[in-house]
């Protein structure tokens, strides 16, 4: 083989690995970028002692949020959240699992122009639930709501809420999760109220 024949059949080849990277590329380069370059997120409570707000008819609410933070400079694509599992500590310290049939879905803030999915490029702010001073329940804020959901918390109880992060480029390894208990109380002076409704990350 002639040394034209040698460097004809390089620059083919390199020809041939070119056009495959491309083809490559253009089929699987989201996938390609996401084992390269991965979405990590991480959750936490915004803020322990909620947010009052005053309602027309004069109740007071308080509501809870959750932020979700970008860890990665990549862009997180149409992110979701859904409550996957639900815990109700027992008397004798253990927890049990209260199953429900359809994971429901936590509500981006502002709830009345959020989209189901989200991008994040830093962070983003999420409903996680709400109690009212006319009621003895905390009721997370996720939808839709089925009759059989058994996820709404009353006074004295301590439940672990479990929470799945989920987008088109990141990949869950992991629940989060979220411990709440009440004793039913609302002090008077609601800067306290953290000492009677708990949250805390577990």
């Amino acid at each position: 083989m002639s040394e034209y024949e040698i460097w004809s059949l390089i620059v083919h080849a390199v020809i041939a690995i070119g056009l495959i990277t491309i083809v490559m590329v253009a089929l699987f380069g989201s996938a390609i970028r996401q084992c390269l370059f991965p979405a990590r997120l991480s959750l936490e409570i915004l803020d322990r002692n909620g947010e009052l707000t005053i309602l027309d008819n004069g109740h007071r609410v308080i509501y809870y949020h959750l932020r979700v933070i970008n860890l990665k400079k990549v862009i997180v694509k149409n992110c979701r959240i859904f409550l996957r599992k639900i815990q109700q500590l027992q008397s004798d310290g253990s927890y049990k699992d209260l199953p429900f049939s359809v994971p429901p879905r936590y509500i981006w803030s502002p709830s009345e122009t959020s989209p189901e999915g989200v991008d994040i490029v830093t962070e983003r702010i999420a409903d996680f639930g709400y109690v009212i001073d006319s009621s003895k329940t905390f009721k997370p804020t996720v939808t839709p709501i089925l009759n059989s959901f058994r996820g709404n918390l009353q006074h004295h109880e301590t439940f672990r809420y479990f929470i799945q992060i989920v987008a088109e480029n990141y990949r869950p390894m992991d629940l989060f999760g979220i411990e709440v208990s009440w004793d039913g109380q609302w002090p008077a002076d609601v800067e306290n109220m953290y000492k009677h409704l708990i949250i805390k990350r577990v």
